[in-house]
């Protein structure tokens, strides 16, 4: 039976390292493809924004340099995406020089590396904009001049073809900027000419790693391999199982609807796909489609994030339970006397959030816990403002 296997040994390259017990007892096994995402909107926009790293330098390369060695050893190609967690060119860059470092000081044979660049220039943006080729995705507002002129980095997530492309003309190394997660993975299977949806549906179950599979554990190995019909999920560790449980959550998370996935050109059907255990630490899973766009269009995500002002934090302790129990009412009365002691004319000047931890912090609005219980909370009283001075008022007063 047809099959292509791919190492999967992070869900977020050069946060925290690979650990490398699995790693090597992985690479033992048959790969055809060492795949890693780089990227994950939970860091914030912060990086994005300011073109900064997310991570130390040193974790990055570690993840890196591991992997390029053993996949130059089996030649086969290794594929990162969203390069230093933003996917911009910088980013990508970072990653180009880290490999060519590693590659000169182990004197290793020449091989092929494609670069692929996600950024959009502006210039471009704008005459997008003009002609109204953008529209929404899930914001309360368009994309205008206006929120280009804050906007200091965009980036679009590449689906697999640009990927493929770069698989065609013969890379063995691929180092792309913003990518759909799930794409990074599954362009070699479909480059190989297997199935979409399945080889999409690998690569979301397997883009976080060992975190697909019960118990949870971080940056250990795991395998993924992809048939005419179906894929697998196989952990290295050998305290760990993919269910098909854990695999099913794996694939239901980050999304509003659990059995739809966005992706350029269409979307992975989740609705009849089948989770069963092939053994007591294999998942299988069958019946995932691609649908492709009905109109035929090819859409890709924007990115981007600028400069929004100076943030202050102030944090308040309670343990008063009527106060806890009113708290809601307390930080009403307390934004109505910022307002008054600021200015209710600068109330436009910045933006005042408050988090109360140990009461709905996380889950806001969508809480279901009515009763806080808590003989605690903690209030992290957040202020943004292009005026530091302004905003260090405010957080004080607050």
């Amino acid at each position: 039976m047809r099959k292509v296997s791919l190492l999967v040994s992070t869900g977020n390259l050069g946060d925290n390292i690979i650990e490398k017990g699995t790693f090597y007892e992985g690479v033992k096994r048959d790969i055809d493809c060492f795949g890693a995402d780089a990227g994950t909107a939970d860091a914030g926009p912060t990086f994005l924004g300011a073109d900064m790293p997310h991570n130390p330098i040193e974790w990055e390369r570690h993840d890196l340099e591991i992997t390029l060695v053993e996949a130059r050893k089996k030649k086969v190609p290794m594929i990162v995406g969203s390069c230093s967690t933003t996917g911009t060119d910088r980013g990508v860059n970072l990653y180009a020089d880290i490999i060519r470092t590693v590659a000169k000081e182990r004197k290793m044979e020449p091989f092929t590396m494609a670069l692929i660049y996600s950024q959009i220039p502006m210039e471009s943006l704008r005459e997008r904009v003009s002609k109204g080729e953008t529209e929404p995705l899930g914001a309360s507002f368009p994309l205008t001049d206006e929120v280009l002129d804050n906007t200091t980095n965009v980036t679009a997530s590449m689906g697999v073809e640009q990927i493929v492309h770069a698989l065609e003309k013969g890379a063995d190394v691929i180092i792309a900027g913003r990518a759909c997660d799930d794409a990074v993975l599954a362009a070699y299977p479909i480059f190989r000419g297997f199935d979409r949806g399945v080889s999409l549906h690998m690569g979301k179950a397997a883009e976080c790693a060992s975190l697909v599979c019960w118990p949870q554990k971080v940056k250990e190995s795991i395998i993924g391999t992809v048939y005419d019909d179906h894929f697998t999920i196989e952990p290295i560790h050998p305290d760990q199982q993919a269910t098909p449980h854990s695999v099913a959550a794996h694939s239901m998370y980050e999304r509003t609807n659990p059995f739809i996935q966005a992706l350029p050109g269409g979307i992975l059907d989740m609705h009849a796909s089948k989770y069963e255990a092939q053994t007591d630490r294999i998942c299988k899973v069958t019946g995932s489609l691609f649908v492709p766009s009905p109109d035929g269009s090819y859409k890709v995500k924007l990115e981007g994030a600028g400069e929004a002002g100076h943030r202050v934090y102030h944090l308040v302790g309670i343990r008063d339970t009527r106060a806890i129990a009113n708290l809601d009412q307390i930080l009403s009365d307390t934004r109505k006397k910022v307002s008054d002691i600021i200015g209710p004319a600068r109330d436009d000047q910045y933006e005042l959030f408050f988090h109360p931890y140990g009461k709905n912090a996380v889950m806001k609005e969508n809480e279901p816990v009515e009763i806080t219980r808590s003989h605690e909370v903690a209030i992290v009283i957040e202020v943004i403002s292009k005026d530091l001075e302004l905003a260090t008022s405010v957080a004080k007063c607050a």
